[in-house]
């Protein structure tokens, strides 16, 4: 563009007025040019171009030219934008503008012109007092006078007094010290006669103060503010004005959640009137729903912030009872009465999928939790209860039914220490009514509730008083026949209670927490309450499965009746969880329900997998819904056999090889939701079958050998990552790996002092595939040796994985028992004579990788070896963590399992030294662990003596915060169960001391030098403590 067009635009307003304006238009062409003229004209010229905008500020009759102008004008403020251009513009330029913008929004009378004019100045007042205008003073005089002038009750301009407000906002932090002076001013805005805008903007500039004022003094004088923001709100709602009431509710919710304490002397008078503008109790409003929800939050917020505070100003009791009126009004209000709502069987009973439950309904449960959190759960329960008694038999409307179930759903939970045994026969026994009630929705109601109780207050509501009540009214639904007052979508929630029932009757009583072993006397009530309801359950029950595999279930838009219905879904997790908590006594139903459950898995077979989809046997969401019953199928049989025995079982091995040879394909992916079960179900399979689980390992095996080695993409975490973030172990070959990662699909673990993340889905299957292969190498013993070499190249690196704790765990405890197992088998000569698992040099060759990769951990400093540092690689080739203390001390004890089991010859002089080398190294690096520890110690206890002579900026307004903070404590719970590192490193003498004991044992003199080499690794008091002593090759 040449200097003469730049002085044409330039030099006339009129021109420069066209330019702005067709930077509005419509036409995209007409804007781009105009866009990209202006942008030319501000590098070329960004001193004319600032004069020219703030004089079209000041002239223009056209407010959305004059919006346009403050808009540009503000980009010239943006720090790191490349068209900002403030600090370029000469001195006279910028005094011209900071005073054309002053004088400019003082007789503004556009509310958007003046806000967005009021926005360029907070953010240059921002680059002032910052100090961002080099070569400036960190001052403007000017604009504190201007305040001054525009916040005058005198001034004509409601649009310029709410710019003025919003400028003080946008700048408290830079106005802490005249706060007290604007305290009176901002607060006179909130009176009664103010512009409801005006009002508003006030109420925002005393929320942006109590965010930056700390001290009580300089709090106090905007205590008045609160007061007058509700006579404010009052108004406003009288007058019908419910948009500028809504944002005077957002701010006084702002307001409790700064300064809570500061509502302390206003609660009487603030609850109750939110409580009634929220719905509850006499006098209710009818007011928005918005607006009531907006009400019963800043009482929540409060509650939330200061319980004990407002429970102190109104009464326990009293508010509890005021709560629980509003949430149940919410409750009642939010549900529609849908005449369909029952007539869908494929409807799923899940509350989240219910279209008739809107946010009104949804925020009244949130209330419900909250309150009870917070709340004396005794004053919580009461008020539950009574209000329960008062609309439970209320005949003419289901809807406060309905409302008090779900209640009592979200609150018990809270409060059930404080929940008696009659409170519990009370409660089941008002379930048991509610279960009969004659509408669909109060008996959906009360099975939900029914499976949340079973939880919360479990076992005690299973095994007492109306324990039994309840599983017969549950058996009684499901044996109704379907109507409208009990149709498929209330018998499948009553099958979800079950499952909760169930759950909840394993759950152990307090005064058994400590025991390991089961109760036997709790499983024989278990087994009094529920067999003499196993054939009224089972019979409906199975009834739903034997459909489901006939092929009657429902249809999806589209489809045929292939899929499941909701119902045939949970019939068989209810039969799953019977089979768990029956165990053998379960086996009058078996023979009758594994043909059933067997049939169902024949029927999906099929229409399984990705080519059934290609083919068009299925649509896509038909076979989601069949892999979701090929999962509950495969769970309940693989769970029945368990509690039914093998003599049972086997007759059906025939058909689960031939199932699983269906279902273990090796192309199934890890974001497929038949993957863990399918894994999972060998388990309780081997658990059940012993030595017979061995027809299971054709199909079974390959899969779960495959998924037990899979990587699971371990990747440290950067101290200043997000979690989504790049690993810092990524080299630059892996961005496109990075990029493409699903972050849904992320685990954080922590091992040592670091964090690291991993593949999600391929930690569970992995784990799930590890835990199969424990109980497999458990239960099959000495029958599984001619496996030994496939095992062992699976569980062996899981050793290496130390930092996946239950996989390392699982690997630790059945590779010794592999070890004793396949010896056990080749010394009585089990093994076919050509099986290469019976030679010896098999034998060496496992001995020896086991050998090897557990003392490469022991001692990882000392793999110089090629084999052995690839021992310490991931699959990326990245280092693995360094080993713990407390890993060390395990692979000791594993080592030492290891010496138990073998016979003295197979274990070669070189590996026995590197054993004792390995010890000795571990026992050294412990004790600089603790000479570094204690070093870090003496630092700490310095840093904390300096930060306790620091001062403490909190601020106790209110005398309360000390009770608060003493309140959160009390709830804090920490993790007793975690090792420190003292402890480690007194467990690895132990280990290491047993281990060196075992090997005396062993070889007696041969190693009498060897362990006192590693004894003489400990400290001398450690020394003389130590329990092993070695003299004359003996151990005493």
């Amino acid at each position: 563009m040449s200097a003469v067009q730049i002085q044409t635009i330039l030099s006339n307003a009129e021109t420069f007025a066209e330019l702005i304006s067709q930077t509005l238009s419509q036409d995209n062409t007409t804007r781009r040019t105009a866009e990209d003229l202006y942008a030319q004209l501000k590098q070329q010229r960004p001193d004319a171009i600032a004069t020219n905008l703030l004089q079209l500020l000041r002239a223009s009759s056209d407010p959305r030219i004059r919006s346009t102008c403050a808009v540009f004008l503000r980009k010239f403020l943006k720090p790191g934008r490349k068209d900002a251009a403030w600090t370029i513009l000469n001195r006279a330029v910028k005094t011209s503008v900071k005073q054309g913008l002053l004088e400019g929004l003082g007789v503004e009378l556009d509310r958007t012109v003046a806000k967005q004019t009021a926005d360029v100045i907070v953010a240059l007042a921002q680059l002032i007092f910052d100090g961002g205008d080099s070569g400036c003073d960190k001052t403007w005089p000017e604009l504190l006078t201007a305040l001054q002038s525009w916040l005058n009750p005198q001034v004509p301009s409601t649009a310029t007094c709410e710019a003025a407000l919003q400028v003080v906002a946008g700048l408290s932090v830079h106005l802490k010290q005249y706060s007290g002076q604007l305290a009176a001013v901002i607060i006179r805005c909130l009176g009664p006669h103010e512009d409801p805008d005006v009002q508003v903007a006030g109420l925002r500039a005393v929320v942006e103060f109590l965010q930056v004022l700390r001290k009580p003094k300089d709090l106090r004088p905007y205590q008045a503010a609160l007061p007058a923001a509700l006579s404010a709100l009052q108004g406003l709602i009288s007058a019908g004005n419910t948009t500028a009431a809504e944002n005077v509710l957002t701010e006084l919710i702002h307001t409790a959640e700064c300064e809570p304490g500061l509502w302390q002397p206003h609660m009487k008078a603030a609850i109750p009137g939110m409580l009634t503008l929220a719905g509850s109790g006499p006098g209710a409003s009818s007011l928005p729903g918005d607006l009531q929800r907006l009400a019963a939050e800043f009482v929540l917020t409060l509650v939330d912030m200061k319980p004990q505070v407002v429970q102190a100003e109104l009464g326990a009791a009293p508010l509890a009872a005021q709560l629980v009126a509003m949430l149940a009004h919410f409750l009642t209000t939010g549900i529609e009465d849908d005449a369909s709502w029952a007539e869908d069987p494929m409807a799923s009973p899940d509350m989240d999928e219910d279209d008739t439950l809107d946010e009104m309904h949804r925020y009244g449960l949130e209330c419900a939790i909250r309150a009870a959190e917070q709340l004396e759960s005794a004053a919580m329960l009461r008020a539950v209860v009574d209000m329960t008694a008062a609309w439970a038999q209320d005949a003419g409307d289901w809807r406060k039914r309905h409302a008090v179930l779900m209640c009592l759903s979200q609150v018990v939970g809270s409060c059930k220490e404080v929940v008696k045994a009659a409170e519990v026969t009370s409660l089941a026994s008002l379930l048991v009514n509610a279960l009969r009630d004659p509408h669909p929705r109060v008996r959906w109601a009360a099975c939900h509730t029914v499976g949340i109780l079973s939880d919360d207050l479990g076992p005690g509501l299973q095994l007492g008083a109306g324990g039994a009540a309840l599983l017969k009214a549950m058996a009684e639904l499901l044996a109704e026949p379907e109507s409208p007052s009990c149709p498929q979508r209330v018998k499948a929630q009553a099958c979800r209670a079950l499952v909760g029932f169930l759950e909840g009757l394993e759950k152990e009583d307090d005064a058994d927490d400590e025991e390991d072993d089961e109760n036997p006397s709790q499983q024989k009530v278990q087994h009094q309450l529920l067999l003499p309801y196993l054939e009224p359950l089972s019979v409906p029950l199975l009834a739903q499965v034997e459909r489901c595999a006939a092929g009657e279930g429902g249809a999806v838009p589209g489809g045929r009746a292939l899929v499941p219905t909701p119902l045939q879904e949970f019939s068989m997790d209810v039969i799953t969880h019977l089979s768990v908590v029956l165990g053998s006594a379960f086996a009058p139903c078996f023979h009758v329900a594994m043909p059933r459950v067997m049939a169902v898995l024949a029927r999906a077979a099929p229409f399984h997998g990705p080519s059934a989809v290609a083919s068009g046997a299925v649509t896509e969401e038909e076979a989601e819904a069949i892999v979701r019953v090929q999962v509950g199928a495969l769970e309940c049989a693989a769970f029945m056999c368990r509690a039914a025995g093998p003599a049972a079982a086997t007759e059906h091995v025939p058909n689960i090889v031939a199932m699983l040879g269906l279902l273990c394909r090796a192309d199934i992916e890890s974001s497929s939701p038949l993957l863990v079960p399918l894994l999972g179900a060998i388990e309780p399979l081997a658990s059940c079958l012993g030595p017979e689980a061995r027809h299971l390992l054709g199909p079974a095996l390959p899969l779960l050998a495959q998924w037990a080695s899979k990587d699971v993409g371990l990747r440290a975490l950067d101290d200043e990552s997000e979690v989504g973030g790049h690993a810092s172990g990524d080299d630059s070959g892996s961005g496109s790996e990075e990029s493409d990662r699903d972050d849904s699909d992320l685990s954080l673990l922590v091992y040592g002092d670091a964090a690291y993340r991993c593949t999600g889905s391929m930690l569970v299957a992995k784990t799930a595939a590890i835990s199969a292969l424990e109980e497999l190498v458990a239960k099959m013993g000495p029958t599984l040796a001619q496996q030994v070499t496939i095992l062992s190249e699976v569980l062996i690196p899981r050793l290496l994985e130390y930092y996946l704790e239950d996989i390392h765990l699982m690997a630790r405890r059945a590779l010794p028992k592999l070890l004793r197992n396949y010896l056990l088998a080749l010394s009585q000569g089990t093994l076919p004579p050509n099986d290469p698992a019976g030679s010896p040099t098999t034998a060496q060759a496992v001995l020896l990788r086991m050998w090897q990769t557990i003392t490469v951990v022991i001692h990882p400093e000392a793999a110089q070896a090629e084999a052995s540092a690839r021992l310490l690689q991931l699959p990326d080739g990245s280092k693995r963590p360094a080993p713990t203390t407390a890993t060390r001390a395990d692979m000791v004890e594993v080592l030492t399992q290891i010496v138990d089991c073998v016979e003295g010859t197979m274990l070669q002089q070189a590996w026995v030294a590197e054993a004792f080398a390995a010890l000795q190294a571990a026992m050294a690096a412990a004790n600089q662990e603790a000479r570094e520890e204690g070093s870090d110690d003496g630092d700490a206890v310095e840093s904390s003596q300096d930060k306790s002579m620091e001062a403490d900026d909190s601020v106790d307004l209110d005398g309360s915060d000390a009770e608060e903070e003493e309140d959160e404590d009390d709830g804090e719970e920490t993790d007793d169960e975690s090792e420190s590192p003292g402890e480690a490193r007194d467990r690895l003498r132990k280990q290491v001391e047993l281990c060196v004991a075992a090997f005396t044992r062993k070889y007696g003199d041969a190693v009498a030098a060897l362990a006192q080499q590693v004894l003489a690794a400990q400290q001398p008091e450690q020394q003389r403590d130590a329990v092993v002593t070695v003299r004359n090759g003996m151990v005493a």
